[in-house]
């Protein structure tokens, strides 16, 4: 009886002593109650209209009929597509998706209004770009209610006109889609170079962080000098080498993860190899400037994993390739756009994918040439306030220590 006794005992000190550690540390609180207090909270934020809505989607309109436009409006007044213009002809249409101007093609052939006139059916053709699954089910919901309205409003007129002993007709319109980019059509195939492009920045970011954790550590040791820094030179000198340094090593890691990873699992891959490159310099700049920005706040070498925890989730959600940008609020947008990752994803996808070059990814290039300037400039102010904290801090502590 005793030792049953001193069993629940034992399992009742060992508790509390567990709640006293678990409430002295404040990683461990951050991780048990503000995580989950946060993080639900930001997602229903990002996922609140929980279906994308307002898709545009380009038209090439062949046939210029009251039938084709009015399929045209039916799809326009629908909550989830918008007409985002009509092209001229198909290569338009594909220069308006390649620009991001409209994410689908609603193409109606000549014979629409003419085989609905003889009672046969009618084909419309609705290419979607298919990098984002999400859109694709708004653009096919779309055109699926649209088609029906229509044919069942074509049906009511024809009855009324021929009477109910007239001839049946079949289903007057017909729709078929074909997909622009993810030819495979597999979730794999869309989600992989999202994931992998983020997986190069969070582990790029690890790697700075961690360094500057070891850095203020030595010098936390050392009177505020590091002594394995025995490179004298001016603050830019410093972030554009070691900038240079993480990207001749990276180099290879960020190559395997792009070309050679899909390879292995037979991914669909139709982007070339220099485009890839060229993309992946900029990229690696604005994510080293980053992460030599955050690492200011690092004070331990183990404390970058919690930089990682935090931003990991977060800039795969505002990255674009679980939830479309345009559909998101304003502010979400604003911080996704401030995240490199985010036209990088986009930009290796649409290389990919579709098969774009650097010209067609324009947009996404310079804007991972402006992270970069904004993030030097940034990692460069902080960097310097961070280094006269730290020594005139320390130095002040080693006096007042001599003194007492």
């Amino acid at each position: 009886m005793d030792s049953i006794r001193k069993f629940y005992h034992d399992i009742i000190k060992v508790w509390a002593n567990e709640i006293r550690l678990i409430f002295k540390d404040k990683g461990i609180l951050i991780f048990l109650f503000l995580l989950p207090l946060a993080y639900p909270i930001v997602y229903a934020l990002i996922y609140n209209p929980e279906l994308a809505r307002e898709v545009p989607v380009a038209v090439v309109d062949e046939c210029r009929s009251t039938q084709s436009r009015e399929l045209v409006r039916m799809m326009d007044a629908s909550e989830n597509t918008q007409l985002a213009g009509y092209a001229a002809d198909m290569q338009e249409a594909r220069r308006m998706v390649a620009e991001k101007k409209a994410y689908g093609i609603l193409l109606i052939d000549s014979h629409f209004s003419k085989n609905i006139a003889r009672g046969e059916q009618a084909h419309v053709t609705l290419f979607c770009d298919m990098s984002l699954l999400v859109r694709y089910k708004s653009m096919l919901t779309s055109l699926t209610d649209a088609t029906m309205t229509l044919g069942g409003k074509i049906q009511v007129e024809t009855i009324g006109r021929l009477g109910a002993d007239g001839p049946k007709i079949p289903a007057t319109v017909r729709s078929t889609y074909v997909a622009l980019g993810n030819p495979e059509q597999g979730f794999a195939t869309f989600l992989l170079p999202g994931i992998l492009t983020l997986i190069v920045q969070q582990s790029l970011i690890l790697a700075i962080c961690m360094m500057g954790g070891a850095i203020y550590e030595r010098r936390r040791r050392n009177g505020g000098i590091d002594p394995l820094d025995t490179v004298n030179s001016g603050a830019v000198c410093r972030l554009l080498g070691k900038s240079l340094a993480y990207i001749v090593i990276y180099i290879i890691p960020l190559l395997y993860l792009l070309l050679i990873v899909p390879a292995i699992f037979k991914y669909p891959q139709v982007g070339g190899f220099i485009d890839i490159l060229l993309m992946s310099i900029p990229y690696m700049l604005s994510v080293t400037f980053l992460g030599m920005t955050l690492q200011v706040f690092v004070r331990e070498r183990e404390s970058a994993f919690l930089v990682i925890v935090f931003t990991s989730i977060i800039f795969l959600f505002l990255s674009g390739i679980t939830w479309p940008l345009f559909d998101m609020n304003p502010f979400f947008r604003f911080l996704s756009g401030c995240c490199p990752s985010t036209w990088a994803m986009q930009a290796f996808e649409r290389i990919n994918a579709n098969g774009a070059s650097i010209a067609d990814i324009g947009l996404e290039y310079q804007m991972l040439w402006l992270l970069s300037a904004v993030y030097f400039f940034l990692a460069l102010a902080v960097n310097k306030f961070s280094r006269y904290v730290s020594r005139y801090g320390m130095l002040y502590q080693l006096s007042h220590r001599e003194h007492a």
